[in-house]
């Protein structure tokens, strides 16, 4: 009976962090996908494609700060699933040690490798290279100060502090929209001017995430002496993680640098838009995770293995289900969204782009439960050797498609194709490394994929039929809610109640 009445409070909590998450979400997406439009009238399609460009670059050092944090908070998790809080100050304490090691890393990356690939490799108009090169340092420092924000944002993230987790993301994206307004009234470089805007933005964030954490987390206290075994198990982790994110980011940034070098800015400018719109739907299949992560990771820690396997099929099937109500009328509707969105200005390629990259996302889906088990066991090598050599392979086959001749969008096709194999490697490696039921596991996915082809019929008849309109897209939109009468068909009782009881407190909110 106690057990029982963990689990359900554990379940309310995933809940409730969830409402968090996706009030959050719903908002900064709003004002993200406004921040676009504004930010690519304010700076214009060619300033908006170099921007795009060189804080793409940047941001490819970055994934190191991205493993980093997703390291941490594993740590965080399973320390407090095993031996409470106590011995939090032993992981932050070797957390700011690798931190240090990370920004020495990265820093001097950028200031060598990155600096000559600006000025010698990247297509970029003569009179926007000093811009760019602004851009480039003022992105280096900004990304300094996301990498310094890691420790503590993981704590808050570990502790499902998920309120304060919301709020900070809405006052960041309420912060670029107002740089994005304010554009609009500065005499010099607006490119320039937005760097320096994005760089205090960053700065306002390492405050507030510092100044809560400390105050809200007593445990989060530097080690006069540091735990030299946590380290090297940290180190250990973190660098297989690494590894699998730079594939990842690899084949992000690859693909900006590659339709640089073959088709220019512009088309640099509708990847931008692609990427928006790819992350904005993204989102609501990968937040829902955020709120599962916690649970899982202590689930693990405990040895209650048959709870995490529940929770891997729950957060592979829900997480798939609400990337598909958000994905389907928005790929039957692409044109008309982005004339909405953009205005005249939308650059060529751009429907088509974001098309396939949200067919490419849609199978990553039942990729990322997957991997917060791999993080849980921590067993990180042979899953990130196999994953991050097929997605790296995503670029030199699409480098030679480009030198055959092929069109821009080829990359996107290449991506889907090897993203299914990479899915399919996936999930034999890890039920080699935490063995779970592979005919469940199909059998589930086959449902979703079910579910996907009963949701496209009544938007895809109602977009082909109907003249484009905004009633054609309000229409479209309302007609994926008849596909929660197949949603029984992929969930079990026990999700149904979870999806049912996550929709009644969205509404009460």
């Amino acid at each position: 009976m106690a057990l029982q009445s963990g689990i359900s409070a554990d379940n309310s909590r995933v809940l409730k962090n969830s409402v968090y998450i996706y009030l959050r979400l719903g908002v900064v997406m709003f004002i993200a996908l406004y921040s676009t439009r504004i930010l690519l009238h304010s700076l214009g399609v060619v300033d908006y494609g170099i921007y795009n460009v060189v804080c793409g670059f940047v941001s490819m050092f970055g994934f190191i700060n991205i493993s980093m944090s997703n390291g941490i908070q594993r740590f965080y998790n399973y320390t407090l699933g095993k031996e409470g809080d106590k011995q939090l100050s032993d992981v932050y304490s070797a957390a700011v040690v690798i931190q240090i090691s990370i920004i020495a890393i990265i820093v001097l990356l950028a200031e060598t490798i990155g600096l000559w690939y600006l000025n010698n490799v990247m297509v970029i108009p003569a009179d926007k290279v000093t811009d760019a090169n602004w851009i480039f340092q003022l992105s280096i420092l900004s990304l300094v100060l996301t990498i310094l924000q890691g420790p503590y944002s993981a704590a808050i993230l570990a502790y499902e502090r998920m309120d304060f987790y919301a709020i900070v993301s809405i006052i960041d994206a309420a912060l670029k929209l107002s740089a994005a307004f304010i554009l609009r009234y500065v005499n010099n470089s607006h490119l320039i001017a937005y760097g320096w805007f994005i760089t205090g933005i960053s700065f306002i964030m390492f405050v507030l995430y510092y100044t809560y954490s400390k105050r809200k987390t007593q445990n989060l206290v530097l080690n006069r002496k540091i735990n030299k075994t946590l380290l090297r198990e940290m180190f250990s982790f973190l660098g297989w993680n690494i590894f699998g994110s730079f594939s990842y980011v690899f084949k992000a940034q690859g693909t900006n640098l590659l339709l640089n070098n073959f088709f220019g800015t512009i088309v640099n400018a509708a990847n931008g838009i692609t990427t928006q719109v790819t992350y904005a739907i993204q989102s609501f299949a990968s937040n829902l995770v955020i709120a599962f992560k916690p649970q899982l990771t202590q689930a693990y820690a405990i040895g209650d293995y048959d709870r995490t396997r529940k929770l891997l099929y729950s957060m592979s099937k829900l997480s798939y289900l609400l990337f598909c109500i958000i994905a389907i009328p928005i790929i039957c509707e692409i044109d008309y969204i982005l004339n909405i969105w953009i205005g005249d200005s939308v650059p060529p390629f751009t429907a088509t782009f974001c098309i396939l990259s949200i067919i490419a996302t849609g199978i990553g889906c039942f990729n990322t439960p997957i991997t917060q088990v791999i993080h849980a066991t921590g067993q990180m090598r042979r899953y990130q050797l196999i994953t991050s050599c097929i997605i790296c392979s995503i670029i030199p086959i699409s480098w030679i498609a480009l030198m055959l001749g092929a069109d821009a969008n080829s990359v996107f096709i290449i991506t889907i194709a090897v993203t299914i194999i990479n899915q399919i490697a996936c999930v034999y490696t890890l039920n080699r490394i935490f063995c779970i039921d592979l005919k469940r596991y199909f059998t589930e996915v086959a449902k979703c994929l079910t579910f996907t082809c009963i949701a496209l019929i009544a938007p895809y008849l109602i977009s082909t039929t109907m003249e484009a309109s905004f009633t054609r897209l309000v229409v479209v939109c309302l007609s994926i809610l008849l596909s929660f009468g197949a949603i029984p068909l992929v969930l079990n009782h026990t999700e149904k109640q979870t999806l049912m009881s996550f929709i009644k407190r969205v509404v009460k909110i």
